[in-house]
């Protein structure tokens, strides 16, 4: 009895010990992901999606700062800048949300779990790379996948608002009465976003970014891009004002 009760104990063991260790992706797997993106054409970011630009000895590189699983995204991006004689450094935010991208290349970390994809914006102006983690099966990529790109504009999934709204949004312009949503697929995360209460009303201010950061280059490195968007923008009670008077006149 005790014999078989200790063939059953270490059979529990080796099943609980085998359950812990994460299943990693089969070639076919990593050929099928891979086509997966080289077939998708035109993709639309659901995030804003900086990277770092950098240089070394070697040559240029882009190292991820958006890491996106299959239960969310870490979009937390970190800023900065660091160089020597030989390696430099720099968070470049040259793509963001509902921009379209295209595909590039993919790295695979198969035992991590981990894959790196490329962007290339449609001008091939830009690049990206985002980093997919705790990826063990095709379910997983498909979930991470569907967290960061739409196979059409962000403002095309929602049938319910207006032509006018949807037209601003595809020409990257805001109007009084945007939501925060609205806005969101316009400018991309604000850096730091005030909230209060004025007069009985929700007030949220969004503090925008003004410049997209360096991008470097081997021997360059391009920096002064600005967004075009407004220092600060202001919601009351979810909806977007100001913005009819700020426009420019000699007439006022």
């Amino acid at each position: 009895m005790k014999s078989w009760r200790k063939i059953a104990i270490t059979t529990t063991l080796l099943l609980l010990a085998a359950s812990s260790v994460q299943a990693v992706l089969s070639k076919a797997d990593r050929k099928q992901i891979k086509q997966r993106m080289k077939s998708s054409g035109t993709l639309y970011l659901r995030m804003d999606m900086p990277c770092a630009t950098g240089r070394h000895p070697y040559g240029t590189y882009v190292r991820p700062l958006v890491e996106v699983s299959p239960k969310g995204a870490n979009t937390e991006a970190g800023e900065g800048f660091t160089a020597s004689w030989w390696h430099a450094d720099s968070t470049y935010w040259g793509v963001c949300v509902n921009d379209a991208v295209t595909f590039d290349e993919m790295d695979f970390e198969a035992d991590e779990g981990a894959l790196e994809i490329e962007l290339v914006t449609l001008d091939e102006e830009s690049s990206t790379v985002v980093k997919f983690v705790e990826i063990y099966t095709l379910d997983d990529f498909e979930a991470a996948f569907n967290l960061t790109f739409s196979g059409k504009p962000l403002q095309e999934e929602h049938d319910d608002w207006s032509e006018e709204v949807k037209q601003a949004i595809g020409e990257r312009k805001l109007m009084d009465g945007m939501t925060k949503r609205q806005v969101f697929y316009v400018t991309g995360q604000p850096q730091t976003v005030d909230k209060r209460e004025e007069e009985g009303k929700s007030v949220e201010v969004w503090h925008l970014r003004q410049n997209k950061g360096m991008k470097m280059g081997f021997w360059t490195a391009k920096a002064g891009e600005t967004t075009g968007f407004p220092e600060a923008i202001r919601f009351e009670d979810g909806k977007l004002v100001g913005m009819a008077s700020s426009e420019f006149s000699l007439d006022d």
